[in-house]
């Protein structure tokens, strides 16, 4: 039985103790009723908020928070499952920050973006809609009103925006997509334009998540595998230049009208 089986397995039994139903769990932590019955079962990892909501609507005196903190929920996995994994780290993260210096990241990227980069390497039609509608579903998460959306914190390097990928009208639509993001309260995204003043940069593109734990791990993929890193020296290390690279890209307001330039470069 897995660490996610058992803490759902207490949290159930402490709301049936209390005489809670799944659907007042899902009201105070604004989630639909279904997501509770997924955490119980073990099939999803709740985040911090969420527990601690919990803990104070049954009265459990915080014993819910402390498990929480104890366990592990990503241990390192030797399998090839590295993509499904990501996935689900996705799907629970408190935040992601993110560095890219030639492709958009799959989180930002629009139908036709992904349709486009997916298309380059899958051929079968089936396969490539059922990547890219896998793609989609991965941002719901993101661009969710809940007030409870993770940060995603996104740093792209100017080569991100001028490689072409679909063609301009693909281009001028994911330059337009990624200015509606940074509208939301849960998106940053910064430029680094390619004349800006030297700076440190990442030598690949990497993903710095934050767990429901509290814990930080770096991915970053080569050509066919992922890689993740929770060695705190290498994590504090990265995270260090994410920060001083955030710094020293262009604001949130200048970004974006550097975006907004880009744009109409491809119209």
């Amino acid at each position: 039985m897995t660490a996610a089986q058992l803490f759902g397995r207490l949290i159930k039994r402490e709301r049936e103790r209390a005489s809670r139903t799944q659907a007042e769990l899902a009201e105070v932590a604004h989630l639909d009723r279904s997501i509770v019955a997924r955490i119980e079962a073990g099939e999803r990892v709740p985040d911090k908020r969420q527990v601690v909501l919990w803990d104070d609507m049954l009265e459990t005196d915080d014993l819910l928070l402390d498990l929480w903190r104890q366990v592990d929920w990503y241990p390192t996995v030797q399998r090839r499952d590295w993509f499904e994994r990501r996935a689900e780290m996705d799907r629970e993260t408190t935040a992601l920050r993110i560095y890219q210096n030639q492709f958009m990241p799959g989180l930002v990227q629009t139908e036709a973006y992904a349709n486009a980069a997916y298309a380059q390497v899958v051929r079968n039609r089936d396969d490539l809609k059922r990547c890219v509608e896998a793609r989609l579903r991965r941002q719901d998460r993101f661009v969710a009103s809940d007030p409870g959306s993770p940060l995603l914190s996104a740093i792209l390097t100017e080569d991100t925006l001028r490689t072409v990928v679909g063609g301009p009208e693909v281009m001028a639509e994911q330059c337009a997509h990624l200015l509606h993001l940074a509208e939301l309260p849960n998106f940053v995204i910064q430029v680094v334009p390619s004349n800006c003043p030297p700076v440190v940069r990442p030598s690949a593109p990497m993903t710095i998540i934050s767990t429901p734990n509290g814990r930080d791990w770096v991915y970053s993929e080569s050509i066919d595998y992922g890689h993740f890193v929770n060695d705190p020296a290498r994590v504090q290390e990265l995270t260090r230049l994410y920060t001083r690279l955030a710094a020293d890209a262009l604001s949130t307001t200048e970004s974006a009208q550097f975006i907004q330039s880009v744009m109409e470069g491809y119209q």
